[in-house]
């Protein structure tokens, strides 16, 4: 969404005036177009032309990221699995070959590993 804010001050030799629009599209403000068709009328459609392509460009960029993040998180989920099950089946083998300290140790700390990972957050976010 745009914002805009204008400043006018008023002098004895001529005004000043201050125009500042932040947005996430490229668009211009509505009154920089009146403008641009004051001076090059042909202009002002191929400005209209180049924000859709890149709403476009952008529309696919998001569709494409998302869908990187979608395929990162199934994946990390996957090894998730594999890791407390493989933690689970190694303790199991480990107990029940004759040391059900050592195994019970290694199941636990294999399925606490993963608990704190998913409770502390697995990355810093930026």
């Amino acid at each position: 969404m745009g914002r805009s804010t204008t400043a006018k001050v008023n002098r004895r030799n001529g005004d000043l005036t201050l125009q500042q629009h932040d947005s996430d599209s490229p668009i211009l403000p509505v009154a920089q177009l009146e403008q641009l068709s004051l001076f090059k009328p042909d202009a002002v459609d191929w400005v209209i032309q180049q924000t859709q392509i890149e709403a476009e460009y952008r529309r696919k960029e998001t569709l494409r990221l998302n869908s990187f993040v979608l395929i990162e998180r199934i994946i990390g989920q996957v090894f998730a699995l594999i890791i407390g099950v493989t933690g689970i089946v190694s303790g199991s083998y480990v107990a029940l070959n004759g040391q059900p300290t050592a195994g019970g140790t290694i199941a636990t700390v294999a399925l606490t590993g993963l608990a704190v990972v998913f409770l502390t957050g697995k990355s810093k976010k930026q």
